[in-house]
């Protein structure tokens, strides 16, 4: 009787952590993901500075002026770091390009065939976000912040 108790014990608590593990996962993970996912680095759009911004004033409470004026401080770091980006962008696309393709040379036929309906299921799953090229068109205004 005693064996059955540690054995069922001991089932319990994996289940336990199993569960407790799995929702740590598809809580985190996600966000970790984004984060590093490579992708070209700059100017950051309108939802990642809104996230920046948001975990600014959630962990710093920031007073409805600080949040104004940090919003501000993005705007013009954001216009900034356009100037920097827009003469490195044709370079580091096809780089990104040229890294696809070498990978792809190395693959079988089938590997090619799945490498490109990953790409293309990952293009789709993207629905309402606009390609980067139109959003570094943009520009920031007095008024409001953009990109």
């Amino acid at each position: 009787m005693y064996r059955w108790r540690v054995i069922l014990a001991t089932v319990v608590i994996f289940l336990a952590g199993a569960a407790s593990g799995g929702v740590v996962v598809r809580t985190y993970a996600p966000k970790i993901v984004k984060r590093t996912h490579i992708s070209p680095p700059l100017p950051i759009g309108q939802d990642r500075r809104d996230e920046y911004l948001a975990k600014l004033d959630r962990e710093l409470q920031l007073t409805p002026e600080q949040r104004k004026q940090v919003e501000a401080i993005l705007c013009e770091s954001q216009k900034r770091m356009k100037e920097i980006w827009e003469p490195l962008e044709p370079d580091v696309k096809e780089e990104y390009r040229r890294t696809r393709r070498e990978i792809s040379e190395v693959l079988t036929p089938e590997q090619q065939a799945k490498m490109k309906q990953w790409r293309k299921d990952k293009d789709n799953s993207k629905p309402g976000e606009k390609p980067a090229s139109t959003a570094t068109q943009r520009n920031c205004t007095k008024d409001s912040c953009c990109l």
